[in-house]
């Protein structure tokens, strides 16, 4: 009797599933493209070399790009990079000057003799003094420029109770915008027409907040879990981009990657997720986002076409770096700043995720190069996946035009981000899993 009714219990969990099932045509499909490609330079460092690169200045220079210029400075001058005719102009501006940014023809610097922010006009000639503060120039990511506004990081009484400030440059008002609790601290502002962000650092974890500057209203982007943090916002048009990091507590395991949340609509997006940690300061143009991961190198990621490419690896890489809409720019410690000019070439690999009796992906060579052993791995980072979290192998070939069919059981609970990989190449969508079941794959 008792083995009936684990029988019928058996049952009718399976037509519950079933039924769960069928409310999601098919077993749900999501198709990713993406292309990933190394150049090889034998030295201390691998740069991705086709088309050249454009080294701009021997000197580690920290650099910021504009739509004409890329410019960085040393003691009192000021170096203008033409990106049209590739020639510098040398400003002796004066002072002892750091981290110069620039928006459109104007150009903003922290000057130490000043103790405070200047500009220099790249039309007119003009240098303007600006606003004196009691920062005493920590890091590039200290302030940033945009139009006619910077939004800086400012010490309260030490470098661990900074505030965030916006300075209007053709006003003169200067608006404190945070005032942390505690021994919390806000830093790593950024800016994009009307919309500031920056981190809000709580003991180990950080959330991004936004201030829309029109409407002087503060939104709170992320809500972090005591396992979560979120770090380094980066604005361009309606989309802000940042660091993940999540501390899976019960499985003991650590997921980085980054994410994106759209202004307009409130939805936050996973981008991808891995198991090796992304640097700091994500940058973004258009749909390019360009960033780090730690000790590993540079990477230039599409997310509109999932594309991505590793321009640089190894450890010299420096903090920060820049892109714009053909440009991107960064620097090696010890080589000096570069300038790659990036496209985005047809794809090679198109990974199609499915749901269904766990989670399977298609991956086909829509190349014309027959592969060989193409490793690959599924990933899953839901908090209630008990089995089935991650798992690799390699397909021994993989002909042009030709694909295969890669699967990993799973039992769990609850929404998931699924990241699939095949070589050099990811993709990314989410489900929910039910029991052995992933259902609603995106």
């Amino acid at each position: 009797m008792e083995q009936i009714r684990t029988k019928i219990k058996i049952m009718s969990l399976l037509i519950c599933t079933l039924f769960l099932l069928s409310m999601f045509p098919g077993a749900t499909t999501a198709t990713k493209t993406i292309h990933n490609e190394t150049g090889a330079v034998p030295s201390h460092m691998v740069l991705k070399n086709e088309p050249p690169l454009i080294k701009i200045t021997d000197e580690d220079a920290v650099c910021d790009l504009g739509d004409e210029y890329a410019v960085y400075a040393d003691v009192s001058t000021l170096y203008l990079y033409d990106l049209k005719t590739g020639e510098t102009e040398n400003i002796l501006v004066g002072g002892n000057i750091i981290y110069p940014k620039i928006s459109e023809d104007k150009v903003v610097y922290y000057d130490f003799v000043y103790m405070g922010f200047k500009m220099y006009d790249i039309t007119t000639g003009e240098k303007t003094d600006l606003i004196i503060t009691n920062w005493t120039g920590g890091d590039a990511d200290d302030f940033q420029f945009f139009g006619d506004r910077i939004v800086y990081q400012n010490y309260a009484t030490d470098i661990y109770s900074t505030e965030i400030y916006l300075y209007n440059i053709t006003s003169g008002d200067n608006i404190q915008l945070t005032d942390t609790p505690g021994e919390d601290f806000s830093e790593n502002p950024c800016i994009f027409q009307n919309i500031a962000a920056w981190q809000l650092t709580k003991g180990a974890q950080a959330d991004i907040i936004m201030y829309d500057i029109a409407s002087s209203t503060y939104t709170n982007v992320t809500h972090t879990s005591p396992f979560e943090s979120d770090t380094y916002p980066s604005i361009y048009e309606k989309n802000i981009v940042y660091s993940y990091f999540y501390y899976d507590k019960p499985n003991g395991t650590t997921l980085y990657g980054l994410k994106m949340y759209n202004i307009t609509t409130e939805a936050e997006t996973t981008l991808f997720t891995d198991g090796e940690p992304t640097g700091g300061t994500p940058e973004m143009f258009a749909n390019i986002i360009v960033y780090s991961l730690a000790g590993a190198g540079l990477c230039l990621y599409n997310f509109s076409t999932n594309y991505t490419i590793t321009l640089y690896e190894g450890d010299y890489l420096t903090q920060p770096w820049n892109v714009n809409e053909n440009y991107v720019l960064f620097t090696i410690l010890g080589d000096g700043a570069y300038l790659y000019r990036y496209n985005n070439p047809p794809p090679s690999l198109e990974i199609t995720i499915k749901g269904g009796m766990g989670v399977s992906a298609t991956i086909k060579n829509v190349g014309t190069t027959n592969l060989t052993s193409v490793d690959w791995a599924i990933t899953l980072d839901g908090r209630l996946i008990f089995a089935g979290k991650t798992k690799s192998g390699a397909i021994g070939t993989l002909a042009a035009g030709e694909e295969a069919t890669i699967q990993d059981s799973v039992i769990g609970f609850g929404r998931t981000g699924i990241t699939v990989s095949a070589g050099a190449s990811r993709a990314n969508t989410s489900g929910a899993v039910l029991l052995f079941f992933v259902i609603g794959v995106k």
